[in-house]
Formats: C-alpha cells, sequence, structure tokens
C-alpha cells in the first residue's frame, strides 16, 4: 500500500534521520514482482472450480425434475422425497452461488482499491466487502458516485442470484393425482360378472318359473345394452386406458374398430377402505359382429308379414311385427339362433325405397388378461349379450314374445342410432350389433355388485406438474451463464493488479506501512475509531 500524508515533509528536519517505514515498506512492496500468467491460472482455477459445481448442481436440479415429471403417478410417500431432494440441492446451489460471489468481490476489492485513492475508513470497508452488510456501509460513508454505483450493482447481482433461485420454485407443482393413479397388489373390489342381476329392473315376484327367469334376463340385456351405448362409443379406434387411470364417466370404456368392440374392465378401493378410487385394468372383453346382407325384393316396406329376399333360393322370411317402413326389426330364435358365446342375429331393414335383410353372427371373446375365475364372464351373460340388440322378454305381440320358446325381437326407428339405414353395408351393421353387445357388458360391470378380489388396489398419488419446460431452461440456463460470465470479468480486471491471498495475517502485513505512524493506542480502537487517527488528508491506493 501507498500513502500519502500532508504532514509528512514537515515531520523530515534532518537527512541523517533513518526513512520512516512507512516509506520503506511502500518501496519494498513496489518492486515486489507479479506473476500475472501463474496469477490468471490460480483465479481461473478458483472461479472455474465453483462454476463447474454449480454445474453439477444445476443438471442434477434438471434430472431430478425430469425423473419426477416424467412418472404419471407416484405414491403419496414420494412427494417427500422429492422435496429432500430439490430442496437440498437448492440450498447447495444457493451456498454455491453466495460462496461463489464473494470470491469474485474478494479478488475485485484490490482492483477497485487500485483505482483511485481512498480514504482509510473507505479502504476498511472495501477490504470487507465479502461481507454484504459491510459493503452497503459504503454506500453513505463512500461520498464516491463510482463507488457507490459498485456497491449497488454488486448487491443487485446477489440479490438477482437468490431471486433466481426462488423463480426455480414456480417452474413445478406437486399436484394430487386426478387422470392416473399408482397401483399395487391388495384387495380390490371387481364386478360380479357371473351373471346378470335382473332384481334392478324387473318387480319381484313369486313366480320363479324358467320363462319367467329367462325373460328377465332378456329384457335386463337389452336394457343394459341401451344404456351401455347410452355411456357413449369410440368409433373407429382401440384406445384402450392405461392400468391405473381413474375412472373418467366423459371418456367411454368402449371402443370400436370395424365391427369389433372392446369393453375395458375397471377395479375400486374395498367397501372398509377410506378412500375412493376406481381405476382402469388391462383387463378387456371383445365382442365381434360378421354380417351378411340381401336385398328385400318383396313386403319391404314393412306392413305384410313375410318378405322375399334375393338370395340364391329366393328364401321367405317371416317377420313378426309389421312397424311400417323407416325402422329395423332384430330378430332371433332364442332355441336355434341363442348360443352361450355367440349368436344368429337377423335384421330386416324396412323401407319404401330400398329394403334390406341381414343375419349377422354375434360373438364375445374370453375376457383378456383374466387372471381368476371372478374375472371371467358368466354364461348367462355370454349367453344373452350377443343377442341383446334383438331380446324382448316382457312385453306383448301377437305371437306372444313373453313365451320363451318364441320368437324374439325388438324394432328401432331409423332416427336412432341401432335404426339408422345401412343400405346392405355389412361393415355398418356388424358395428351397431358387436357395439350392442359390449354396451350390455359394459353397463353389467357397472350395475351388478361388487366381490372382494385381489388385485392391483389404486392408491393415493400425486404428480409434478411442470408448467413450462422452456421457464426451467431460462432460469438453470442463466444461473449458469451469469456466473461464468461475472467469473471470467472479475478474474479479467482482478489480474489486472496482485491479488493478495486471503489471508488475515497477510493483509496485516500489507497495511503496516499505512498504519506505522499510528501510535499504539490503535490497536484497543474501533474501526470508525481508527478511521479517526489518520489525518483528514491521509489516503491509500493499491499499486498495480
Amino acid at each position: 500500500m501507498t500513502s500519502r500524508k500532508a504532514s509528512f515533509k514537515d515531520s523530515v528536519t534532518d537527512k541523517s534521520i533513518t526513512p520512516p517505514r512507512l516509506a520503506r515498506q511502500a518501496k519494498s512492496f513496489t518492486y515486489q514482482r507479479l506473476h500475472r500468467g501463474r496469477q490468471l491460472r490460480k483465479l481461473l482455477g478458483a472461479c472455474l472450480t465453483r462454476w463447474l459445481f454449480t454445474l453439477v448442481l444445476c443438471v442434477s436440479v434438471y434430472l431430478v425434475l425430469w425423473q419426477y415429471s416424467s412418472r404419471t403417478a407416484m405414491v403419496t410417500s414420494k412427494k417427500k422425497e422429492f422435496n429432500t431432494l430439490i430442496v437440498g440441492l437448492s440450498i447447495l446451489l444457493s451456498l454455491n452461488l453466495a460462496s461463489s460471489l464473494k470470491h469474485m468481490v474478494a479478488t475485485l476489492r484490490w482492483w477497485v482499491l487500485s483505482l483511485k485513492e481512498w480514504k482509510p475508513r473507505e479502504v476498511d470497508l472495501v477490504l470487507q466487502s465479502e461481507n454484504i452488510s459491510r459493503m452497503v456501509r459504503l454506500l453513505y460513508v463512500s461520498r464516491r458516485y463510482s463507488l457507490r454505483a459498485y456497491v449497488i450493482i454488486w448487491v443487485a447481482i446477489n440479490v438477482a442470484a437468490q431471486i433466481g433461485l426462488a423463480t426455480l420454485g414456480l417452474t413445478y407443482n406437486v399436484n394430487g393425482a386426478d387422470k392416473i393413479v399408482p397401483t399395487r397388489p391388495g384387495l380390490v373390489s371387481v364386478p360380479d360378472l357371473s351373471t346378470l342381476q335382473t332384481y334392478k329392473l324387473t318387480s319381484p315376484s313369486g313366480n320363479t318359473s324358467t320363462s319367467q327367469t329367462e325373460n328377465a334376463l332378456r329384457y335386463t340385456a337389452n336394457s343394459y345394452g341401451m344404456v351401455g351405448l347410452a355411456a357413449g362409443v369410440n368409433p373407429n379406434v382401440l384406445n384402450p386406458p392405461q392400468p391405473g387411470s381413474l375412472f373418467n364417466p366423459d371418456v367411454s370404456p368402449i371402443s370400436c374398430i370395424n365391427t369389433t368392440c372392446v369393453s375395458w374392465f375397471y377395479e375400486s378401493t374395498p367397501p372398509d377402505a377410506s378412500y375412493y378410487l376406481m381405476a382402469a385394468t388391462n383387463r378387456s372383453v371383445a365382442t365381434t359382429s360378421s354380417c351378411e346382407s340381401w336385398r328385400v325384393t318383396q313386403g319391404g316396406s314393412g306392413d305384410v308379414e313375410t318378405i322375399t329376399i334375393a338370395d340364391d333360393k329366393k328364401t321367405t322370411v317371416k317377420v313378426p311385427t309389421k312397424n311400417g317402413p323407416l325402422q329395423t326389426t332384430f330378430i332371433v330364435d332364442p332355441h336355434k339362433d341363442q348360443h352361450i358365446g355367440w349368436s344368429i342375429v337377423s335384421a330386416f331393414e324396412a323401407s319404401a325405397v330400398d329394403p334390406w335383410f341381414y343375419r349377422c353372427n354375434v360373438s364375445v371373446a374370453p375376457v383378456t388378461n383374466a387372471v381368476i375365475p371372478e374375472h371371467q364372464l358368466g354364461d348367462n351373460v355370454k349367453l344373452m349379450a350377443p343377442a341383446a340388440i334383438a331380446l324382448q322378454g316382457y312385453g306383448s305381440s301377437s305371437l306372444g314374445t313373453n313365451v320363451s320358446d318364441r320368437i324374439q325381437f325388438q324394432s328401432y326407428p331409423a332416427e336412432t342410432f341401432l335404426g339408422s339405414i345401412c343400405g346392405g353395408n355389412n361393415a355398418q351393421m356388424g358395428y351397431q350389433t358387436s357395439s350392442f353387445a359390449a354396451g350390455v357388458i359394459l353397463a353389467t360391470a357397472q350395475s351388478n355388485s361388487n366381490l372382494n378380489v385381489t388385485g392391483q388396489m389404486p392408491l393415493k398419488g400425486i404428480t409434478l406438474d411442470i408448467n413450462n419446460w422452456a421457464y426451467v431452461h431460462v432460469v438453470l440456463g442463466l444461473i449458469m451463464g451469469l456466473q461464468l460470465l461475472f467469473a471470467l470479468v472479475s478474474v479479467v480486471l482482478s489480474n489486472m493488479v496482485m491479488v493478495r491471498d486471503h489471508s488475515y495475517l497477510g493483509e496485516a502485513a500489507l497495511l503496516r506501512s499505512a498504519l506505522g505512524d499510528l501510535s499504539y493506542q490503535a490497536i484497543m480502537c474501533s474501526e470508525r475509531e481508527l478511521a479517526s487517527l489518520f489525518p483528514e488528508t491521509t489516503t491509500i491506493r493499491c499499486p498495480q
């Protein structure tokens, strides 16, 4: 350090007197050789080490966010695990940034002291600038606007670094899982698929004859088919729900492609659970319909008892009802056409212009991915579902459809989905009949009572939602980029002067020349009192 005092010349009265320690010390300090290349490597090594640590921490934060956000759902205990990791990494990153900024200002202080002649009080606070609170004192201690600007800029950089870290917490949210939940093996409730439970749609009766029981099943099957279709059908796509997906009434569990329709099954928590969740499984059942069609050559208007179709034999078919044109009548003979797992269903599309007759083979496949017997469809379900579109059960007609050994039929107007005009399109008629059978199975699963069996129990879950990955990239990129920029700037500026080691003994040795003329009482003085011991004209400057 070099120091100037107005009273220094007055104190020198005899040339033979030994020069003051201040002059001798300044001279010896000035001639010390500065190895700029060695110092530059040392400064770069210290700054880049801290920056590499920041890089590792930022990459770790990014990987944690990516890893947890990529999971569709996690158990609630994962929230503590995630919070522990992200908070720990954020704290380490904050400490490393603070350490890096502290190191930068510790090296820059020598460059600042070399710019001008400073008051002793200013020099004291600049040397303590690693402490932000001490640096802030320069705002009212110093009258130099350049020094005040330096303080303001450095405080702003420190504040911005912490704000950047805080902003990182605004880029993600930990929310309760509302679309898909985790599962684990346990007790679950599944629908009883062993039979069609008719008691919900039929009135109690003491008559338990075979005919009444079968009619109840037929009536229930046809009603369930209408209910299942009302839930909606996804046409031209087989889009299975992901296992664990929560039941959404706005998304139909039936998907169809061509003449094949698939119903997906769900499991729910048992009745004694403290919460209720219904989640999708990997089990499904497919219904398929293969149809043939012939144009009706006689009686196609729907107002006669028999029709003639344009097959090789010009077959005559008896129609169970005369409902006129613009309607489709589905017909099945329970004794001949109805079987467990498949049925032959006939359809008469009455029209005054273009009538058609269809014969479709509607089948139900075994349940896919069934593990236990309770997952399979019962024989009653497999018997009734394929023919349900034509089943009537209870009802009055000229043929006595309430008798089990007679023809079963149902008519649907052309304005409805089931009665819509197909015009000889076998695929469209197959789609109608197979989707109705799938609707029966869907409504059965939703309406029947439940059984408690082993399965994949849905659990309460959480998801990590990233609002916008671009914000994460910007925040982490700015943290790494700005730290590197400030580090390089501080290294370049600091290397213009000799940077002293961060040693209190070294600083004391450096300041020895400036403090040599102070009295012994300076040892017990506070920093303010110590500064007042210097003459008002005293200034100190670090040599370059």
